[in-house]
């Protein structure tokens, strides 16, 4: 799934022309950083297998599947600006490869989508969000290692700030009409979803 052929064809196919030397190896490095639990190479690839089962519907595949790649290459639970920090990388990258700056503007835009503010207005947009929240749909016990490995990542916060936070994060999604955007993953995951986060959200209490 992180292969650097794929890699290499999606970034030549996107500005035609190879990437920058050591590029793969620098996202790689960045997904397996030691204090990352969650956001790490199995989100990463997690991602790229939702995006395999949905490519058919994306006006601009090419664009989204990079843009997962890049989504979570900067990640530090102290900061705020990680999409943007890895947008900057993304836009690096394909700077170097002399990739036109109109699909530069839209990969910018879909990274910054998975701040998770804002619907987006574009359905590749919408997609991209569902497709980074895929794992709030998953089967219970994948869910609760995905709650724990979020806790990991915040360790330095204290247990009630962290129960707290938690909590507002969690209790978003459920007011939110729907969490997923598009009908397909609606059907997919809202379900599941729904249960899971009732059942952490209870865990917190």
């Amino acid at each position: 799934m992180l292969d650097e052929n794929r890699w290499n064809k999606l970034v030549e196919r996107l500005s035609g022309n190879l990437p920058p030397d050591g590029a793969f190896s620098r996202i790689l490095a960045c997904y397996s950083e030691s204090h990352r639990y969650y956001h790490t190479v199995v989100h990463l690839k997690h991602c790229l297998l939702e995006f395999d089962e949905v490519k058919k519907f994306f006006e601009a595949p090419d664009e989204v599947e990079f843009a997962l790649w890049l989504h979570d290459v900067v990640y530090d639970t102290h900061a705020t600006d990680n999409e943007e920090k890895s947008a900057q990388i993304g836009t690096e990258i394909l700077l170097e490869s002399r990739c036109p700056k109109m699909r530069i503007e839209k990969i910018t835009d879909l990274i910054l989508y998975t701040r998770h503010g804002q619907p987006p207005a574009s359905y590749d947009g919408q997609l991209i969000v569902d497709i980074d929240l895929a794992i709030l749909g998953q089967e219970p016990e994948i869910f609760q290692v995905y709650e724990k490995n979020i806790r990991a990542e915040y360790f330095w916060v204290p247990a009630e700030s962290y129960k707290i936070g938690r909590t507002k994060v969690l209790e978003r999604f459920l007011d939110r009409p729907s969490i997923y955007m598009t009908d397909t993953f609606k059907k997919l995951y809202e379900q599941q979803a729904r249960e899971n986060i009732m059942q952490a959200l209870r865990a917190l209490l």
